[in-house]
């Protein structure tokens, strides 16, 4: 047997007692693929915090799927690239349709209560909105991520957990430390 065979055998096997509910096995078998998965993973998405929740998604979606894997099929390093690749290229879908919202939003003139745009309102407004879109583009991407989809797409807290497979207090904290970035941007903005 090749160091390599063992060492596959080796990571299918902490797999097998990962799907059993192993902890021990589940820690080390995180030591083994951590690092080669987070650089791929950053590679990919070119952001480290980013890189940080999917590393954390993608070791929650092995402990919860262990049971799935069969190693006739592939090795245990290449079924979790597999699986680490699909959230880093979801997350990159997921901030290209941010990005896409936000900018067709940015162009398009916020709907005013007055029934013509030159208002004396008008400036003070389209001054607010400028900061809006300013302090929202100074908070963390998972951040605003979450107060856009919660403030901006109308989705619920459990929506955007579901939606963004996080879990919900995960997505809670988002929401409030987001809130409470744009509360002092806001603040210190004239």
């Amino acid at each position: 047997m090749t160091p390599n065979d063992a060492e596959r055998r080796l990571d299918a096997d902490l797999l097998v007692r990962v799907a059993t509910g192993d902890e021990i096995a589940f820690a080390r078998l995180y030591d083994r693929f951590s690092p080669g998965l987070y650089s791929l993973i950053l590679k990919m998405v070119r952001d480290e915090t980013e890189a940080e929740d999917i590393l954390q998604e993608g070791f929650t979606h092995i402990w919860r799927r262990a049971t799935t894997y069969d190693p006739a099929r592939s090795s245990a390093f290449t079924w979790a690239v597999m699986i680490f690749r699909h959230k880093a290229i979801d997350r990159l879908r997921a901030r290209q349709r941010r990005e896409r919202i936000v900018e067709k939003a940015s162009a398009e003139p916020m709907l005013s209560t007055a029934s013509d745009s030159r208002s004396a309102d008008a400036p003070a407004m389209h001054e607010r909105q400028a900061l809006i879109r300013l302090a929202l583009g100074q908070i963390p991407l998972d951040q605003k991520q979450a107060v856009e989809l919660a403030f901006f797409s109308g989705y619920t807290h459990e929506q955007i957990a579901e939606k963004l497979a996080t879990p919900l207090g995960t997505i809670k904290a988002r929401v409030r430390r987001g809130l409470l970035r744009l509360r002092e941007f806001l603040k210190e903005a004239p």
